[in-house]
């Protein structure tokens, strides 16, 4: 009886077996019937290999528009094209070799009908097929709205607007052959549809600087994955581009864009003229610290960066450490008078040589007994030499460290330099720093040391920014927390500075030049034998110029550094002081600053604006914006609204297109007219 049960358990078995194997083939089957109809479909048509996307938006977080502290539009984000196409898309099989190949004829109608798109030739874009080693190609990148809607079209088998104003425009007089032109460029488009369906077409956010190579250090710029990659483009990366909002916040520079047409083209003057490597030319509000202006020369496009040396993509007024020279005396004296270790009646006797160290420091000419006034109004360098040895070092260090050498700033750049500066146990440390060797600076801590001079003592931060406006309105200052004012000397001494350096323009001064005239100005020139190996370079020069006016109430601090001046000459009174004046003359008028033939005419009463209405939202119907200013229309630029928002002009909208209540289509171009 156990015997005949365990026969039929293994029959049993055997049956399950059987039909779980008859199952398994089905299935194999069943899928190796549907791999060889997708194959065939393949084969009929190679369209199907992939599907393209006719559309796709690459970047989620809109990032915030960049702008001068009048509302200016200095970097702005704008959606732009890429058209490509896969290669095995449009590849055979080679039966002899066994190898994929392009179908030429595939390539040539794609070619053809891309052409007049994309305004390339055909044996262009074949090039570009060809020769791109891999699979993935791209025929063209940075294509605007229209072309897009172009391609669009074209994908589609359809004529767009520009297509029928140029058969229109053609066939103007003769109406027979303008039906029939546009009866064949539709068909010629419905048939060419066919080719475009291997193209594929992506829409990307794009970063677009208006002002070309305006400010470029100081605004910096982004990479092709639309993140920062210098200036305040990097340094600001988390609150322009957030990876946790919709859209980044507006960025409010501190510089007037006018201001810095100004200085970049008194700076490409001059480093034209002086045959120079590179120049440094910025303006500053000295009681607030704000960099009106910031010229840096040689400098770059950052809509093309890739163009140009990466060494041209920082901003040098932060970064470049270089020996001040001359111009250094005006804190040495300060740090001098204000431990009391002189006071404005000590004189000293300039033999035209300081021989207590060696190399000996020298003059150009035999100066006599001079005082502070005279060290700083003829530069002096055995004068202040001799006054340094009334200070202890540690004194002296602690001193000048205290006017913010041999720190960063914070002015908002990303790369800022300490300089070097380090208190030596040396018998050349205090002679040679007193005038300005042997200690590296930034172009910015000479500004901040210089504030106090201007401020009554009082040093300011430097500040690149103003501000950050989140899209919903929110104002946040930069710093979130100001820096306050630091007292670094006493009022006294920075009085008397000022006075000494007001001697330098008169006819015995080295900063005559810098004068213009009906307006008082402060000035002091310098000139430094440039520092390389550990040596001083007997042919390569720095000549700077600073200048603080007007001196009876400073308004405006200047300062200028030509780095290997390769002309006539490299003396800082000489050629420094040059564009100091032209810079004076522009922005005393452009700031209205009082002068003898400028003056300012005081009005008694107060003047109001009328504030803007809030601005209307873009629907279905276009609404009137004229009378809205440059600064209020910056949100339609980071609103996905679906149109296409150009700005022509600068100042207040006069005219739109298309005109208010006129009826809008997703895609409409909205051009605003600005006077």
């Amino acid at each position: 009886m156990d015997e005949m049960n365990g026969t039929g358990d293994y029959a049993t078995n055997k049956n399950k077996y059987f039909i779980r194997f008859v199952c398994y083939i089905i299935v194999f089957a069943v899928l190796a019937l549907g791999i060889i109809v997708r194959y065939g479909m393949l084969m009929l048509d190679p369209a199907q290999k992939r599907e393209v996307p006719e559309y796709t938006r690459a970047v989620i977080t809109e990032r915030g528009a960049i702008v001068d502290r009048n509302g200016r539009l200095l970097a702005v984000e704008t959606k732009l094209g890429t058209v490509s196409l896969m290669k095995s898309a449009i590849s055979v099989k080679n039966p002899q070799t066994n190898t994929d190949e392009l179908d030429m004829g595939i390539c040539r109608n794609i070619s053809e009908t891309l052409s007049p798109i994309l305004s390339m030739t055909p044996s262009e874009i074949l090039t570009i097929i060809r020769s791109t080693p891999t699979d993935y190609v791209v025929l063209k990148r940075n294509l605007d709205e229209t072309v897009m809607n172009r391609l669009k079209a074209a994908k589609a088998g359809i004529l767009d607007e520009a297509d029928y104003e140029r058969i229109n425009s053609m066939y103007r007089n003769n109406e027979n052959a303008r039906k029939k032109a546009v009866e064949d460029a539709e068909r010629a488009a419905f048939e060419n549809r066919r080719s475009l369906d291997y193209i594929r077409a992506d829409i990307f956010a794009s970063r677009v600087y208006p002002e070309k190579k305006l400010a470029s250090q100081i605004i910096g710029m982004v990479g092709r994955d639309n993140d920062g990659k210098e200036g305040i483009e990097w340094s600001f990366e988390s609150e322009l581009r957030p990876t946790s909002a919709k859209s980044g916040k507006q960025l409010m520079l501190s510089i007037d864009v006018n201001v810095q047409h100004f200085l970049e083209q008194i700076a490409q003057e001059t480093l034209i003229e002086n045959k120079a490597q590179s120049i440094m030319l910025t303006a500053m509000n000295p009681y607030t610290g704000e960099i009106l202006g910031s010229a840096s020369l040689p400098d770059f496009d950052p809509n093309n960066y890739n163009a140009y040396p990466g060494a041209t993509w920082r901003y040098q007024p932060a970064l470049y450490a270089y020996e001040p020279g001359s111009v250094f005396k005006i804190f040495s004296v300060a740090a001098l008078l204000d431990t009391g270790a002189i006071t404005e009646n000590s004189t000293f006797v300039c033999t035209g040589r300081y021989s207590l160290v060696n190399p000996a420091i020298t003059d150009l000419a035999v100066h006599g007994t001079v005082n502070a006034e005279r060290i700083i109004a003829i530069s002096c360098n055995v004068g202040v030499s001799l006054a340094s040895d009334r200070i202890e070092s540690r004194v002296f260090y602690n001193k000048i460290y205290n006017f913010g050498f041999g720190q960063r700033i914070g002015s908002g750049s990303p790369s800022e330099t300490t300089g070097i500066f380090r208190e030596e146990n040396s018998r050349r440390f205090k002679p040679t720093l007193a005038i300005g060797q042997g200690i590296s600076v930034s172009m910015l801590q000479m500004l901040q040391a210089a504030s106090a001079i201007a401020n009554k003592g009082m040093m300011v931060q430097p500040k690149l920014v103003l501000k950050l406006t989140a899209p919903d309105g929110t104002e946040t200052p930069y710093p979130a927390e100001p820096v306050a004012p630091k007292r670094v000397m006493s009022e006294q001494t920075a009085a008397s500075l000022l006075r000494y350096m007001q001697a330098a323009t008169e006819v015995d001064g080295t900063g005559w030049r810098a004068a213009i005239g009906d307006i008082p100005m402060a000035v002091k020139t310098g000139t430094a034998q440039v520092a390389e190996g550990g040596a001083y370079s007997e042919t390569d020069f720095i000549a700077s110029c600073m200048a603080i006016f007007p001196t009876d109430d400073p308004k405006l601090i200047l300062y200028v550094v030509i780095v290997k001046p390769q002309g006539e000459s490299y003396l800082g009174g000489r050629i420094a002081t040059v564009p100091i004046r032209k810079a004076a003359e522009a922005l005393a008028d452009y700031l209205k600053l009082p002068r003898g033939k400028n003056l300012v005419e005081q009005q008694p009463n107060t003047v109001y604006f009328n504030e803007e209405p809030p601005l209307p939202l873009l629907g279905d119907v276009m609404p009137d914006l004229r009378g809205y200013s440059k600064l209020s229309l910056i949100p339609l630029f980071e609103m996905d609204s679906g149109y296409i928002i150009q700005l022509e002009g600068n100042g207040h909208v006069k005219t739109q297109t298309p005109s208010p209540g006129a009826q809008l289509v997703h895609g409409d171009t909205i051009t605003l007219y600005l006077e």
